[in-house]
């Protein structure tokens, strides 16, 4: 269950190796009078990926299907960026950039273009090398180097420069850790990747800027949202996630940039959000907390979300119409820390488990100043089960005016 409840007062460089990640060429064998073998067909690269294909028609590429696609904002062309979980954690293997120039793509034009894309070295501090050209032999560029990220550190990473009738596209693919098998998959995602000549997409600039304070990604829109410092000097970026697409997703990241008023990236953080699944419509507070303290030149900061149609995670969820809250309040501890507590009843008809209550404090402006999420102490709520929670909030970003409470969980293995 979700809902606004009353008013009250007061209330995240070691060398790698570089992927070749060229395009095969087949030759065709001399003539022989050796007996035919047959053979049984090779397995292809790409086999068991899905299709991707930008909503514009300006390109398409395959992927391994748990692999996350987010459209982030560029003003002037389209920017997607691929999200892979490997080991419990979220690594943007493939970003693609695509920007109409307006004129057709010759020898001097791509020249221009691939230049201007490559940022200034104080931005991002680039150690490139261009792979020899005769390797290359549709035209396009490949560069290997390092960039160095704020909060990621190094990151080796391969770049593919190509133009395509009036367009200009980028492929930067990360291999900082990637293995044996990683390094093939990204081969093969990188060789499915084609660009649509004739697809009608605006006329734009060759820039790596993006404007705003914050962003969606499309499906993901963003309310409610604070900068702020708690006593401990944790910098704190607060709002609300909303699901604005016609289907539930599941497995959303969201990300927070920090810049300076030169563009440049000072600091970025990312989280999963709280709840497995979200339903459209549906919203949930998230926190992305910058431990190191918001930096000194920091002017404006940007809102990223990858999510992807929920699939797998669907099956187990359940959802806040299955509980309901009752008998809750917000009050002021003895160490004037702010508490809710109440109770909560599974309503629905399976067991759950892993039952959370997600608690966000607004304020009067309609801004979330502080979100807690608490897993209550019972394994598991039978149909008709109560529990008991309470959650304090130890720092808020503002006066605290109002609060949501959502209850969400999973449904037991040995559920009917």
């Amino acid at each position: 269950m979700s809902a606004r409840r009353p008013r009250f007062q007061g209330v995240l460089l070691a060398a790698a190796l570089m992927l070749g990640l060229l395009l095969s060429a087949c030759g065709t064998a001399g003539r022989s009078s050796a007996p035919v073998v047959q053979m049984a067909t090779p397995i292809p690269p790409d086999a068991g990926f899905v299709s991707y294909r930008h909503a514009s028609g300006v390109f398409t590429v395959r992927t391994p299907p748990d692999w996350i696609a987010s459209e982030l904002p560029d003003r002037d062309g389209v920017r997607v960026q691929f999200t892979a979980v490997e080991a419990g954690q979220a690594v943007a293997r493939l970003s693609v950039y695509i920007v109409n120039t307006g004129q057709p793509m010759t020898p001097e034009a791509f020249a221009q273009a691939a230049s201007a894309y490559q940022p200034p070295e104080d931005l991002a501090a680039f150690t490139w090398q261009e792979i020899d050209r005769t390797d290359q032999r549709d035209g396009s560029r490949r560069l290997t180097g390092v960039r160095t990220y704020p909060t990621l550190g190094a990151r080796v990473l391969n770049i593919f420069l190509q133009g395509d009738g009036t367009f200009f596209s980028a492929r930067e693919v990360d291999l900082t850790g990637a293995g044996e098998a990683q390094l093939a998959t990204l081969q093969a995602v990188v060789n499915t990747f084609r660009v649509n000549p004739n697809a009608e997409l605006a006329i734009g600039t060759v820039q790596q800027a993006a404007a705003g304070v914050t962003s969606s990604s499309g499906v993901i829109a963003f309310t409610g949202y604070l900068d702020w410092t708690d006593p401990s000097g944790i910098f704190h970026l607060t709002g609300e996630a909303i699901n604005t697409a016609h289907y539930p997703l599941e497995a959303i990241r969201l990300s927070g940039v920090l810049f300076d008023n030169q563009g440049r990236r000072l600091a970025e953080q990312s989280d999963i959000l709280s709840v497995d699944v979200l339903t459209p419509g549906q919203g949930v507070p998230f926190d992305l907390r910058f431990e190191g303290g918001r930096p000194a030149s920091f002017v404006r900061y940007e809102l990223q979300a990858a999510a992807r149609a929920a699939d797998f995670l669907l099956t187990s969820f359940y959802g806040p119409e299955n509980f309901v809250i009752a008998n809750d309040e917000a009050l002021f501890s003895a160490q004037q820390h702010l508490v809710i507590r109440g109770q909560l009843a599974n309503v629905g008809p399976q067991i759950a488990e892993q039952v959370k209550v997600i608690a966000a404090i607004w304020d009067d402006a309609g801004h979330v100043v502080g979100t807690e999420t608490l897993f209550i102490a019972q394994p598991q709520l039978v149909p008709q089960e109560a529990a008991a929670f309470e959650i304090p909030f130890y720092a808020l970003g503002g006066p605290a005016v109002s609060y949501t409470l959502t209850v969400v969980g999973t449904i037991a293995a040995e559920s009917p």
